[in-house]
């Protein structure tokens, strides 16, 4: 009698839902795999066959097609191995399914039987467990917080999970993998405090963070903007519960581990980037750095020498927080709900507004420079910074006021006033200020936010003139 084990596929960051049916039937011995698989999957029948039999099991000398279901849904990678070996020893009759739950599985099969890991196991298994399905994992994956502990077996090997089934039980409990040990969110690789000489641009980052707001940072070569940019991502506050799951998927699907961090995520792509790599797309509709940096930084060092289409391509999905991709009939969204910090020099030397008049770059050098983006991208970032070099030497001036903690506790109360607020942002201006020209509707509620966070880091509940004068100031060039 045909059984069914249930599986996911992995389609971008999702798993969806995948049965995977066995028949054994009396025949010429043969095995067929149906159900649009891919070629990795179309081998599993050598993987399985062999795991078997280092299982102590016998491999059926019968007819057995399995299918996987939906059969429109194309089928990639080995993560079906275990719920077909699993399928095959049921079909087959030696073993028997003697608990309550239905049954999931989702790992790799190794030639001796054992259990191996899956890019994506953390949103492979999280529909499984939705479902209510008893789910058997590779041992490796760090489960969910909150999940019970018997609705998910992490089992070693292939003979384990059908000691489990045999029984009734669930796998024994192992040790969680460790994630980010505790000690390393107090880790600091820029000190806040060590930046000397630009007041305006630190002030301009810590309302960054505290406000999520993408940042351009510009200026001549040397003068701090990577490490202010850096710095940004180190007074950002540790992840909650929810955004770490939200962190950790999304790293799992990409094959970047499947611990869960206790810090924001931090991407740096190379200026050669393609639109695909940047926000994601492709035949396999894999995220991009946009989605990599869901909840963290992005960080786009020497912004005028990336690509035109990628950073046009970043107008939607910085106004949405997500990205939304249709191919060949099928749409996937992907969340990116990052801050962006960007840096440029001015033109292809970074010399352009030197009082010397010392640029010596052609108008195609120019091109290059921060200055050259497009009016549309530039209105992306409600914080334009443009830093010059320090006339007094840094050893003469006095360093940062806060330092990288105290900075991350500042950030995490004001967001904490910022949400208790929520929709009341903008209320509070003072009287008057619609007479100020020169905005968009756009622009303005920059502005607008701006201002509520200035106010916040200074202890007021109300926005005065003085704030709201900072914040048109720091948001830059709008005329």
């Amino acid at each position: 009698m045909p059984t069914s084990v249930a599986s996911t596929s992995l389609l971008g960051i999702e798993g969806i839902l995948v049965e995977v049916e066995v028949d054994v039937a009396p025949g010429i011995p043969a095995t067929r795999i149906v159900g649009l698989p891919d070629a990795a999957v179309g081998e599993a029948r050598e993987r399985i066959r062999s795991a078997i039999r280092a299982a102590g099991f016998t491999w059926p000398a019968r007819r057995i097609t399995i299918n996987l279901a939906p059969a429109d849904l194309r089928k990639s990678g080995g993560s079906f191995d275990l719920a077909i070996a699993l399928g095959i020893l049921l079909a087959s009759g030696q073993i028997h399914h003697r608990g309550q739950r239905a049954l999931a599985a989702v790992g790799e099969l190794a030639l001796d039987g054992r259990v191996r890991m899956v890019p994506g196991a953390l949103p492979l298994l999280l529909p499984l467990i939705e479902a209510g399905y008893h789910v058997f994992a590779p041992a490796p994956v760090e489960v969910f917080p909150g999940i019970p502990s018997d609705l998910v077996s992490r089992v070693r090997s292939l003979d384990e999970a059908a000691r489990c089934i045999s029984t009734g039980q669930s796998a024994p409990s192992s040790p969680q993998p460790k994630g980010s040990p505790s000690g390393s969110d107090q880790t600091v690789a820029v000190e806040f405090s060590h930046i000397r000489g630009q007041p305006l641009a630190s002030r301009a980052v810590l309302i960054a963070a505290c406000g999520r707001l993408p940042i351009l940072l510009e200026g001549p070569p040397g003068v701090g903007k990577s490490m202010l940019a850096r710095a940004l991502h180190e007074i950002l506050p540790n992840l909650s519960t929810e955004e770490r799951g939200e962190v950790a998927s999304i790293a799992s699907a990409g094959g970047h581990g499947a611990a869960f961090p206790s810090r924001p995520p931090l991407r740096m792509p190379h200026h050669d980037i393609t639109v695909a790599g940047l926000i994601g797309g492709g035949p396999r509709m894999t995220p991009g750095e946009l989605t990599w940096a869901h909840r963290g930084l992005l960080l786009l060092d020497e912004i005028g020498e990336f690509r035109r289409d990628a950073l046009e391509a970043l107008r939607e999905p910085l106004e949405r927080g997500s990205v939304d991709l249709v191919r060949a009939g099928r749409a996937v969204r992907f969340p990116a709900r990052v801050i962006l910090a960007a840096t440029g020099n001015p033109c292809g030397c970074g010399e352009l507004e030197h009082p010397s008049g010392a640029c010596r770059c052609l108008p195609s050098a120019r091109r290059r420079g921060s200055f050259s983006l497009s009016a549309p991208i530039r209105d992306r970032f409600p914080l334009k910074i443009r830093l010059g070099r320090p006339t007094t030497p840094l050893s003469e001036l006095p360093p940062g006021e806060r330092t990288t903690l105290e900075a991350r506790a500042q950030v995490t109360a004001v967001r904490a006033a910022l949400a208790d607020r929520s929709g009341a942002v903008g209320r509070t201006l003072p009287s008057g200020h619609d007479a100020i020209e020169g905005f968009g509707v756009r622009a303005w509620s920059q502005v607008e936010r701006i201002a509520t966070i200035v106010a916040l880091l200074a202890g007021r509940e109300v926005v005065s003139r003085e704030d709201l004068a900072e914040a048109v100031y720091l948001h830059g060039d709008h005329w």
